[in-house]
């Protein structure tokens, strides 16, 4: 059903609630809805169990719709959340926290207090994607002309890309160098478990992109990781050093990302992330892809008695 979905997002997928297990220690549990026989969605929970308390969980852009342009899209994710959130109070949930793959709509947030969930005072996910099923020119033509001018200097200034995707020497490179950046930036971003445990899992619907940016002498002057999961590949980190921001080396990387991610038969590209909390100069770097942007409805939680029997 995975193979199914529209603007799959990572945190919904197999792959990533399996690595959640490994990390972080929790059960993922995966549901389909289905209405007279067709399947309408499938929701990822993350489970933390309390023991004899009750479990907390977790539901992070889910569900989702295994054909987004059907009639009352916002309806019918709304009614598939309720049946999750049933499902989870019979596994004894004692609180559920959710930030669903729904628009950010006012009709949509009454319904959601309806349901009994009350919203969170932290700042909605917002995002946006770049269209992949238009050719290579076409893409790079729509980028701000700014962005395609950093892109071009770097290739003149020597800059290549190497993929070192599940190699041993790419994934320890990649760990020690967005440990570097998590200390110098204070910053906690993802668990350094989880990165690894993603890094070195491979499927048909996932692939964990590991690029490497080399100046003329080749030595390692940036790496950037992007996600193919499903059909849309997300800009999950990027590090460069001093000598790769002079040399333009994040351009070429996530230039060279999103032509991996559609010559990969991905048909989306998520630029990962963009909301009034990004940094100023991380956002200006987005900005230039000129991507769809979207937003969702934010983080919601429910306090639950759990059912014993």
């Amino acid at each position: 059903l995975w193979g199914k979905c529209y603007k799959s997002n990572i945190l919904q997928s197999w792959i990533y609630g399996e690595s959640k297990e490994v990390a972080d220690n929790l059960e993922s549990v995966y549901f389909s809805i289905s209405k007279d026989g067709e399947d309408l969605a499938i929701s990822q929970v993350l489970i933390k169990k309390l023991p004899l308390i009750g479990n907390i969980i977790r539901i992070n852009r889910g569900p989702l719709l295994i054909n987004e342009s059907r009639e009352g899209y916002e309806e019918v994710l709304l009614k598939t959340l309720k049946l999750v959130i049933e499902e989870c109070k019979k596994r004894k949930a004692l609180m559920i926290q959710i930030a669903p793959e729904i628009p950010s709509l006012l009709e949509s947030k009454r319904k959601m207090k309806e349901i009994g969930l009350s919203k969170l005072p932290s700042v909605p996910w917002s995002s946006g994607l770049v269209d992949l099923q238009r050719d290579e020119e076409a893409i790079l033509m729509s980028l701000n002309g700014k962005w395609r001018n950093c892109y071009r200097k770097g290739l003149k200034l020597g800059v290549k890309i190497v993929d070192v995707s599940y190699t041993e020497e790419g994934v320890n490179n990649l760990i020690k160098n967005y440990k570097t950046l998590q200390t110098e930036k204070e910053f906690n971003g993802l668990s350094l478990d989880l990165v690894e445990s993603m890094a070195n899992k491979d499927h048909k619907y996932w692939k964990f992109n590991i690029l490497e940016a080399r100046d003329e002498a080749d030595e390692t002057i940036g790496n950037l990781v992007s996600v193919n999961h499903g059909d849309t590949s997300i800009y999950l980190i990027g590090t460069t050093t001093l000598e790769g921001r002079k040399l333009q080396a994040n351009y070429v990387m996530l230039w060279e990302a999103i032509i991996n991610a559609k010559d990969s038969g991905c048909t989306w590209f998520d630029i990962g992330g963009l909301t009034e909390e990004t940094p100023s100069g991380i956002a200006h770097f987005k900005k230039g892809l000129n991507a769809d942007m979207y937003s969702l409805i934010g983080e919601w939680r429910g306090f639950f008695i759990p059912k014993i029997f």
